[in-house]
């Protein structure tokens, strides 16, 4: 696949200066990461390089409670392509909301989802601008760590002040590995996600175990919920 021209960051997003830095090198396409408080269905830490007009639209008209992609993304724990998500709704929201997309050209993509223990949920929507046909290719290799990173940015991003800090950080891969396990995922399977062995996804585990002066894997759950760390 041929690599896309950066985009130009606005200087002031340095939210998606960071959440660009999380993503794996090949990966290089319009994206937007945002949080739905499931509760509330309240939407917050916005951040975006699709075009400007769907960005001011999209927040200023609440569309998240009409797309199709974050209805679908309340029931799905794997990565999707828009094609399997349902067609918006027929109504005046749902005919604003697929005119906005075919007015931006956004037609294909690819969206992760994480849901955390807070009841919100994280979505990262990267879109194939090119309608490329290698995009599918090139998402399927890179699904692990795209994966891995929206774990990580997720929990950055919604971290809470709640606790002192760990006088040893985690490091990113233990803040993806604990971010699996606390999605209930085995070590067996946070092993083929993460394309490492389930003895190293052990490793980590203790890791993460002794940093957070607990004795096991559900205590280490339960610290890093109270934390802000997961």
């Amino acid at each position: 696949m041929d690599r896309i021209p950066p985009l130009p960051l606005p200087a002031q997003d340095a939210h998606l200066a960071a959440l660009l830095e999380h993503l794996p090198f090949e990966i290089n396409c319009p994206l937007t990461y945002f949080t739905v408080e499931k509760r509330t269905d309240r939407l917050s830490h916005f951040t975006s390089s699709f075009p400007m007009a769907w960005q001011r639209e999209y927040r200023a008209l609440a569309l998240h409670r009409t797309d199709p992609l974050v209805a679908y993304a309340v029931q799905s724990v794997a990565p999707f392509s828009w094609a399997e998500a349902p067609a918006p709704k027929a109504d005046a929201m749902g005919a604003l909301y697929q005119r906005l997309l075919e007015q931006c050209g956004l037609m294909e993509g690819y969206t992760f989802v994480v849901h955390d223990p807070r009841q919100r949920m994280g979505l990262l929507s990267l879109f194939n601008r090119e309608c490329d046909p290698a995009f599918e290719r090139q998402i399927q290799r890179c699904k692990g760590a795209l994966q891995m990173a929206l774990v990580a940015f997720h929990s950055r991003m919604n971290s809470g002040a709640s606790g002192a800090a760990l006088e040893q950080p985690l490091t990113p891969r233990e803040h993806s590995i604990l971010g699996w396990v606390v999605m209930g995922k085995s070590y067996g399977e946070i092993s083929c996600i993460c394309d490492i062995s389930e003895r190293t996804v052990k490793f980590h585990m203790a890791n993460i175990v002794r940093k957070l002066d607990v004795h096991t894997a559900k205590q280490a759950v339960f610290e890093a919920t109270r934390r802000g760390l997961a």
